[in-house]
């Protein structure tokens, strides 16, 4: 209804603009054969006034159907949400992705959700997500992430019901190192092969996640976006020189090597994992987001403020599209994704 109703009042709004020009184009003694220049004057000032009032109330019409097809659209993904209860307690899941290459001539990234609509599963182990970068810089950066994404969802998904949460994550990560480096070994590239690891667990309406190297995992609630890891690069290590003295803060932030990673998998030995070993609850409105170091930056507040607004598989490809349009000379592989709570 309220479509055809501004089909409508868009058409007599045309008219009356035209009606105008032609007020204006034609000269007014040839109006004045026709009418007096008082009648003139009077047909001018109406059709200025009915312009400009339907105008305004063309404006607000226009408004109030956006904000009902945003409205429509927030219950329709909600609506979805209710057939996919991933969460099987309390909150509802809903998960959404995007990726791109970027400029690279290879996409290193890699990443997986668990089943989402097996409730024997969840009940067990609940919904994961894994995302993986491949250190550009080394050799098998591809291979690294695929094989590391694949083994800590294998690992993992194979929980007892007894074991613990943060155990069974922990585990399944040092599983997926041992494996990465099993690959470097077998083509001589020790210490050359390598990749990033985050993952994240929703059970029973609790965050759990684990973490090696620089990729992300925020938790955005009520317009706030908050960082839930700890990024291991070399820059941690200089910050704890400037605060023993050693170091002023302008040379731990020139640092040439601060970006350097501190943790990944592909070493000997994984001894640097950020993971919370108590559950984290969630509520209802919020998001959690898995990204690499191609897509985090560009992460705002504003920005998923209009994201919130979408389905998460929406707005996974909103952002990514307004990452893109940066177009940045270097653009990194970029992947982002997201598990909504309602």
């Amino acid at each position: 209804m309220t479509k055809w109703m501004n089909y409508g009042l868009s058409a007599i709004y045309l008219l009356l603009v035209f009606a105008f020009i032609g007020l204006e184009v034609v000269p007014a003694e040839q109006w004045e054969k026709i009418w007096t220049k008082e009648r003139v004057e009077l047909i001018e000032t109406a059709i200025i006034w009915s312009t400009a009032l339907l105008g305004a109330l063309l404006a607000v019409f226009i408004i109030i159907g956006q904000q009902t097809n945003r409205s429509r659209a927030s219950a329709d993904w909600t609506e979805a949400l209710e057939d996919k209860s991933a969460g099987r307690n309390g909150i509802k899941l809903a998960n959404g992705h995007a990726q791109h290459i970027g400029a690279r001539e290879e996409q290193q990234d890699a990443f997986c959700f668990s089943a989402v609509d097996d409730s024997e599963a969840i009940d067990r182990y609940g919904v994961l997500a894994v995302l993986a970068d491949g250190m550009g810089g080394f050799a098998m950066g591809r291979e690294a992430s695929r094989l590391a994404v694949q083994t800590q969802l294998l690992e993992y998904t194979a929980k007892s019901a007894e074991e613990p949460v943060p155990a069974a994550l922990e585990r399944a990560l040092h599983q997926a190192n041992k494996e990465v480096y099993e690959l470097a070994k077998r083509h001589e590239l020790e210490w050359s092969v390598g990749t990033t690891l985050i993952a994240a667990v929703i059970r029973q309406d609790q965050l759990y996640w684990i973490s090696a190297g620089d990729s992300r995992i925020y938790l955005y609630r009520g317009g706030v976006l908050i960082p839930l890891t700890r990024d291991h690069v070399y820059a941690n290590r200089l910050y704890e020189r400037v605060k023993a003295g050693e170091l002023t803060m302008e040379e731990a932030e020139s640092h040439p090597e601060r970006h350097l990673l501190t943790s990944y998998l592909g070493i000997p030995q994984l001894v640097e994992i950020d993971a919370n070993q108590t559950p984290f609850r969630l509520h209802p409105g919020d998001w959690i987001l898995l990204c690499s170091d191609g897509l985090y930056d560009e992460l705002s507040e504003p920005l998923l403020e209009e994201a919130v607004h979408l389905s998460p598989q929406h707005a996974a490809e909103y952002i990514m599209r307004h990452v893109l349009a940066l177009q940045k000379r270097y653009q990194d592989n970029a992947t982002i994704m997201i598990f909504a709570c309602t």
